[in-house]
């Protein structure tokens, strides 16, 4: 398994979230203003719920 991409809630790279639904990976969502926060992983399922696969 690969590791999931890191996207920053506080600046979000929209082409690095594209590219992770389009390939089939996970995200990993975290706030850099707030370090305190975990980060919400989104998994196999959320995933395939973002590409439009899950009802």
């Amino acid at each position: 398994m690969t590791n999931p991409t890191r996207i920053d809630m506080n600046a979000p790279d929209t082409e690095a979230i594209q590219a992770a639904v389009q390939s089939g990976g996970n995200l990993e969502l975290h706030d850099s203003t707030r370090p305190d926060a975990a980060p919400i992983i989104l998994d196999d399922f959320l995933m395939a719920v973002m590409r439009g696969e899950v009802a």
